[in-house]
């Protein structure tokens, strides 16, 4: 009998053991909003076992309508049609003990001005989003749904990677729709579909993946999966003709055009020349106004472009947000990247774009680790009518004072080139705020006519309206100050940001032979500040030639620190056309300066000379 009542309080402990450690019925991903239309929404769960799942809605906060799964399983997508347009609509979704209550509001079904939120690469924030509360920032501009370019976990094909993605946005996504371009994290759309979690969690608008498109309100949104990016062009020059939009929007994961990550060997870095290029020559072709992507981790926002030059009347604006901050050298293509130098800025970020009747106004916000607050980092209005920077130009020439600020703040943002000269008397104003907004507005509008003038500040007493003088002149510079530049560039005693501006003034702009001897000569300098000293190298690799050869080899023999001789290994490729591996971790980063460094020159050299030998085609 003993051994029969043992035999009993044994199997009962196994059965509570096996309850506690069975699963229990409840959401594994809570209910999250896809494919919103004037007339229809989707949403999607998982519970953690098969049942048939169901869903309750209606309007005015009634719950007399319901929807079923035709039969049991994991993953529940419920579509809901036959909604009336632009109407809010509340949802309840019982599953187990969890209870999921919320509202929804279906799109417009007519063009009007609209606003939506752009964010990217969130699979590296870990709890930022959270713990910056970034998500109540965001709300305060009403956002109607957001844009993310993809990687929102590290592998898609890891079921269980997945939870932390929507739990990270789960203040948001339960009433706000994520429109989603597939990026590379999320895996592949072909190649072992059955764990394409990103395609069984997500529903994309019109014809789905690879080409998923809608409108909402003025604005036609085409979202490209990014195994699909540098071939769209094919797809793209068909559909975008047939668009009838005031405003048109790509939005995909690699970028066409990126200044790349802050690394010894270019990584990332796309000009539009090569893989992009035909896709940049269809966005310029069928007048795209706006392309967001990410993939590369910083922030970056180019000029205008039209026909692979600046064009801020008729040219597209291309915004890199790959989650985090810090970024490359500006190119000449860049208006706004986000800073490498200083430890100011951090992830996470956002971008909120405004399509008005009139113009398209976006700004975006990171943390900022100093003012331990979110910060605005750029702002920007592309307009068509120039009958708007008119306007605003005749407000500034009316107000007097500190009140020309917005003014002075609106056309730095429109980039008006009008209103360069006006604004050079606003540098020599006794208010240091009016000052300083006029030194800001005038980088922001980049003007080569007033570069010049703007030389003649590199010394101001504001240190702020100094850097901003170098930055305006390194964005448009007229060539004939390449020695009045390189003075500045040389000054050791000037104001670092100042000189790093000024470099990549001459790397674009100044005579090439000028420049590389002085950058020659500043990395031949041991107490040269490490920050001038990458600049200096980075910039070499562009202005350089073949007759500065033997002295970039001396300096790669000697040199100690880490980047500048890894850069200057990526020159002797440039120069050689030998590659050899510039890798942190590869025999090159690894070796010692003196003789272990010889076995690479000997190699880029070997080749060096036995290309000159051959004869030319």
């Amino acid at each position: 009998m003993r051994l029969l009542i043992a035999a009993c309080a044994v199997l009962f402990s196994l059965q509570v053991l096996a309850q506690d450690e069975a699963p229990k019925q409840g959401f594994y991903i809570a209910p999250h909003l896809n494919n919103i239309t004037a007339d229809g929404c989707t949403i999607i769960w998982e519970s953690n076992l098969e049942e048939q799942g169901s869903l309750n809605y209606g309007l005015n906060g009634k719950l007399d309508q319901t929807i079923k799964d035709e039969a049991p399983a994991k993953i529940h997508r419920l579509r809901l049609t036959g909604l009336t347009p632009e109407t809010t609509y509340s949802y309840k979704v019982v599953c187990g003990e969890d209870t999921l209550e919320s509202t929804f509001k279906t799109g417009p079904a007519k063009s009007r001005p609209i606003t939506f939120a752009m964010i990217g690469d969130s699979r590296r924030w870990s709890n930022r989003w959270e713990a910056t509360r970034m998500w109540e920032h965001v709300a305060q501009w009403d956002p109607e749904f957001y844009i993310t370019q993809g990687d929102l976990v590290p592998n898609g094909h890891v079921y269980d990677q997945w939870p932390e993605h929507f739990n990270r946005f789960k203040e948001i996504n339960h009433n706000l729709w994520m429109a989603t371009a597939r990026g590379n994290h999320e895996g592949s759309q072909i190649f072992d579909p059955e764990n394409d979690w990103f395609a069984q969690y997500h529903e994309l608008p019109g014809d789905g993946e690879p080409y998923a498109a809608f409108t909402w309100g003025n604005t036609h949104f085409v979202l490209i999966s990014f195994e699909q990016t540098a071939g769209s062009y094919k797809w793209l020059n068909e559909y975008l003709p047939t668009v009838d939009s005031q405003y048109t929007v790509l939005a995909h994961h690699f970028p066409v055009f990126c200044t790349g990550y802050y690394s010894e060997d270019d990584s990332r870095k796309e000009m539009g020349t090569s893989t992009m290029q035909r896709l940049a020559r269809t966005i310029f072709d069928n007048d795209v106004d706006l392309d967001l992507s990410g993939h590369t981790h910083i922030y970056e926002r180019l000029h205008p472009m039209k026909d692979f030059k600046r064009n801020d009347r008729e040219g597209t604006t291309f915004v890199i947000n790959g989650g985090d901050i810090g970024g490359n050298f500006p190119e000449q293509f860049t208006a706004v990247v986000g800073n490498n130098r200083t430890d100011e800025w951090e992830a996470p970020s956002y971008t909120i774009f405004n399509m008005n009747d009139d113009s398209i106004t976006f700004k975006t916000f990171c943390w900022s680790k100093v003012d331990e607050a979110i910060i605005e980092i750029d702002s920007s209005i592309i307009w068509k009518d120039e009958a708007l920077p008119k306007a605003a130009l005749a407000k500034l020439n009316a107000a007097k004072g500190a009140t020309r600020i917005p003014h002075i703040n609106t056309l730095g943002d429109m980039r008006y080139q009008a209103a360069a000269q006006p604004l050079l008397g606003d540098l020599e104003s006794d208010n240091a705020q009016v000052r300083q907004a006029a030194a800001t507005a005038l980088r922001s509008i980049g003007a080569e006519s007033i570069s010049a003038d703007l030389a003649a500040y590199l010394n101001d007493d504001d240190l702020h309206v100094r850097r901003e003088a170098a930055r305006s002149i390194e964005i448009a510079m007229d060539p004939a100050l390449t020695d009045t530049i390189i003075a500045v560039a040389a000054d050791n005693k000037q104001d670092m940001e100042t000189r790093l501006a000024c470099i990549g003034a001459l790397q674009f702009y100044g005579d090439a032979e000028k420049t590389s001897a002085l950058l020659l000569d500043l990395l031949t300098q041991d107490d040269l500040e490490r920050k001038v000293r990458e600049r200096a190298v980075y910039a070499l690799s562009r202005t350089t030639d073949e007759s500065d050869m033997d002295t970039i080899i001396e300096l790669f023999m000697a040199e100690k620190d880490p980047y500048t001789f890894l850069r200057l290994a990526h020159t002797m490729n440039k120069l050689t056309g030998r590659r050899q591996s510039v890798d942190g971790k590869g025999p090159i980063a690894k070796s010692q300066p003196g003789e272990e460094r010889q076995q690479f020159v000997d190699k880029w050299m070997d080749w060096y000379n036995n290309k000159k030998k051959k004869p030319a085609a």
